[in-house]
């Protein structure tokens, strides 16, 4: 196990109707609030309303902006940051899904910063940019997904040049997220379907990519994607379970809080490249994820079999008997046949996607997120591993 630092300064307040609690939270930090969200679903539902109520009530002011696209593009957030510099605007909440939440943390730097927010992106420069400042932020999830509500990043995307990218540093953690499962309910059937899938993967990709001989983090990582895989298809057929709905957003926000992969570490390549895909075909991220994870695993799984056989006995019951190569296979085929089962076992064919930009994606993925010629993996991925891994998203698997 590596040495490590565990700090997460965000206040997590968790559980159904907590949200009333917004207003109290938010009055320690100023008067004026931006409120960030989506185009249409925490409107459509009256999410906004009841978190301006509550603001209201202990006298915080709210204007709100509800432009954020589903991969957040920069010039949304200069044009926001500029709503908040010239409305003196005191904290941002983002409200939402993973997208509004990575916005309104990307708008309380380039606010304070008074920069363009690609300034701000780690988009593969030869010195990666530092924040110096940001407004105060808040967030209040309506979707179990991303876990920006537990961490100090976020990705943005400038679709001028068909960049995705990270923005990131320490000052970016939340003062308080308030997670509340009931305004999870309404959220549309993909929506949350893909959210699980984005969960797995943060639980799961550091797994097969960190440091061995790290058995509480392991554990940590096959308990979360446990609760998913059982919780999820419950929200599938009954999506106002509210107890299942819970179960999702704690995994989301423990999934990347840092607690799963300290002293554990590891690269997520499997993020990487799907950052360039949908940096170019602006797809859902929990979709984008589903179609390259079974991929990316039969491209690998023979560079870390042992993983994927603590994987296979911890997750699908594989009996420890079978060789390691065969526990290994079964862990691939459980994670297909899950898939499967919540309609996400799919190829870029059935969502129209064609072959033509795959050089450009490994390009844009070794560019940005490598600094070298190759994601570290447990199986290096060089252009044309990637380039690979596109080519077998094309048609379905064995």
């Amino acid at each position: 196990m590596q040495n490590f630092t565990f700090h997460l300064p965000t206040k997590l307040i968790f559980g159904p109707g907590e949200v009333k609690k917004v207003g109290v939270e938010a009055k320690q930090y100023g008067e004026k609030a931006l409120i960030v969200t989506g185009r249409r679903s925490a409107s459509a539902f009256g999410i906004i309303h009841r978190v301006t109520d509550k603001l209201e009530q202990e006298g915080v002011a709210a204007m709100v902006f509800d432009k954020v696209e589903p991969n957040p593009r920069s010039s949304t957030i200069d044009e926001a940051a500029e709503l908040v510099r010239n409305n003196n605007i005191d904290m941002i909440i983002g409200l939402g899904g993973g997208s509004p939440m990575d916005a309104a943390k990307a708008i309380a730097a380039a606010a304070a910063m008074n920069k363009p927010v690609w300034d701000l992106v780690n988009h593969g420069q030869p010195v990666p940019p530092k924040i110096t400042a940001a407004l105060p932020i808040i967030e209040v999830p309506t979707l179990a997904a991303t876990g920006s509500e537990a961490d100090a990043g976020g990705v943005i995307t400038n679709w001028e040049t068909h960049e995705k990218a990270i923005i990131g540093s320490p000052i970016l953690f939340p003062k308080v997220s308030i997670i509340d499962p009931e305004l999870t309910v309404t959220v549309p059937r993909d929506y949350t379907i893909d959210g699980g899938i984005d969960i797995i993967c943060h639980a799961l990709e550091s797994f097969f990519t960190g440091a061995d001989e790290t058995p509480i983090q392991d554990r940590f990582s096959m308990s979360i994607i446990r609760t998913v895989m059982d919780y999820l298809p419950r929200i599938i057929e009954k999506p106002d379970d509210i107890d299942a709905r819970s179960q999702l957003s704690w995994a989301s926000a423990i999934a990347l809080s840092g607690m799963v992969n300290s002293g554990r570490g590891g690269p997520f390549p499997l993020h990487a490249m799907e950052h360039a895909l949908s940096a170019h075909y602006d797809i859902s991220h929990g979709l984008g994820l589903a179609l390259l994870l079974p991929r990316l695993m039969i491209y690998t799984y023979r560079a870390r079999p042992a993983k994927y056989a603590f994987m296979a006995r911890e997750l699908f019951g594989v009996s420890p008997d079978k060789s390691e190569m065969e526990q290994a296979e079964a862990a691939v085929g459980g994670v297909i046949d899950f898939l499967k089962l919540v309609d996400r076992y799919i190829t870029f064919v059935e969502i129209e996607i064609d072959d033509s930009k795959f050089e450009e994606m490994a390009d844009d993925t070794l560019r940005i997120y490598s600094r070298g010629e190759y994601l570290d993996n447990p199986k290096p991925l060089y252009k044309q591993d990637i380039v690979k891994i596109f080519e077998m998203s094309m048609a379905g698997l064995p």
